[in-house]
C-alpha cells in the first residue's frame, strides 16, 4: 500500500527533500556547543622538530650528524599556553659572519614555528656550538718553495 501511495504521488522530480535539521557547516554552532568542541595540543617536541628544520634551511648552518645522541642544529622548547621559549644549538660554516647567520637563524625559526603552530615565540637564544669547513670554499693548494 506504501508503494500505491509513491506511485500515485505523481512524477519523480530532482529537488531533494525538506528536512528540519541544521546543515553541516553549522553542526557545532546548531547544537549551542562551541565552547567544547575540544582543543588541539603541540607538544614541546613537534616544535623543536620545527626549529631544527627550519635553521637547516639558513644559509650559513651546517647539518652536523652525531655518532652519539642527537646531532646538530639541536632545539628544546618550553612551552607556556600559546607561549614558546626557544633554544637552538646550530654548527656554522667557516666564512660566514657569526653574528649574521645566527641573526637569519632566529628570524628564520621564529618565523617558521609560528606560521606551522600558531604558538607566539618570544625568545630564540641561537648557540653556535662548532664551526664548519664549508665544502664550497676552494682551499689554494700550499706553496712549494725551492
Amino acid at each position: 500500500m506504501a508503494d500505491e501511495a509513491l506511485l500515485d504521488a505523481g512524477p519523480a522530480t530532482d529537488t531533494l527533500p525538506v528536512t528540519d535539521s541544521a546543515p553541516a557547516t553549522d553542526f557545532g554552532a546548531a547544537a549551542g556547543e562551541l565552547d567544547h568542541r575540544g582543543r588541539t595540543e603541540i607538544k614541546p617536541r613537534v616544535t623543536e622538530r620545527i626549529a631544527e628544520v627550519a635553521a637547516t634551511r639558513v644559509p650559513g648552518v651546517a647539518k652536523q650528524e652525531a655518532t652519539f645522541g642527537r646531532g646538530l642544529p639541536r632545539a628544546e622548547a618550553r612551552q607556556a599556553g600559546e607561549r614558546v621559549r626557544l633554544q637552538i644549538r646550530i654548527a656554522a660554516l667557516w666564512g660566514r659572519p657569526l653574528a649574521q647567520v645566527a641573526a637569519d637563524t632566529r628570524t628564520a625559526v621564529a618565523e617558521q614555528v609560528n606560521a606551522l603552530t600558531g604558538l607566539i615565540v618570544d625568545t630564540v637564544d641561537v648557540h653556535i656550538d662548532t664551526v664548519l669547513p664549508d665544502r664550497e670554499l676552494t682551499i689554494a693548494p700550499p706553496r712549494r718553495v725551492l
